[in-house]
């Protein structure tokens, strides 16, 4: 299976094109939570709130990269299946973490689906 077929099945998650780059994403409601940027570059929003709880070990594993300022963004290494395991923990960790804000209801769901 796949890396993008493994986040299709984390619950909560989906399938959609990106919004920020060609390709597939992975979506939670209407939010786009990781992409692949290039070949071995993974992008995952894996929220402000988990990169600061988490900031001393995300800064010390050299497959992750921190964006400057306050970003909900870190750039994730995949270049080997180690590193694509340890991307998959983290988009699990960003599924989870974008839930609560994720759900639109009424109107904004139907203006704001991303995929169908």
């Amino acid at each position: 299976m796949g890396f993008i077929e493994r986040c299709a099945a984390i619950k909560g998650a989906r399938i959609g094109d990106g919004a920020f780059s060609p390709g597939p994403a992975v979506w939670v409601g209407t939010r786009e939570v990781a992409h692949f940027d290039g070949p071995g570059e993974l992008d995952v929003r894996l929220t402000r709130g988990a990169i600061h709880a988490r900031r001393s070990e995300l800064r010390n594993d050299d497959r992750v990269e921190l964006r400057a300022g306050t970003s909900d963004w870190i750039r994730v290494r995949t270049r080997s299946q180690n590193d694509r395991d340890h991307a998959f923990t983290l988009v699990k960790d960003a599924v989870v973490a974008n839930l609560p804000s994720a759900r639109p209801s009424g109107s904004d769901l139907a203006r704001r689906r991303p995929f169908k």
